[in-house]
């Protein structure tokens, strides 16, 4: 962010805003859609005894 802001203006600041929180956003999704996946593959219900002898 330096480097730009020391070759270009303060333009550069919106950039870098938008880009760290779109990033933010995307691996907090990503986070998310592996934790609730998590709780969709398992089973809530309680055990049953399946006795075949």
């Amino acid at each position: 962010m330096w480097d730009c802001m020391l070759v270009g203006d303060v333009s550069c600041i919106p950039f870098f805003l938008a880009t760290v929180v779109i990033g933010n956003s995307v691996v907090l999704n990503l986070f998310l859609a592996l934790l609730l996946s998590n709780f969709g593959s398992s089973s809530l219900s309680a055990p049953t005894a399946d006795n075949d002898t």
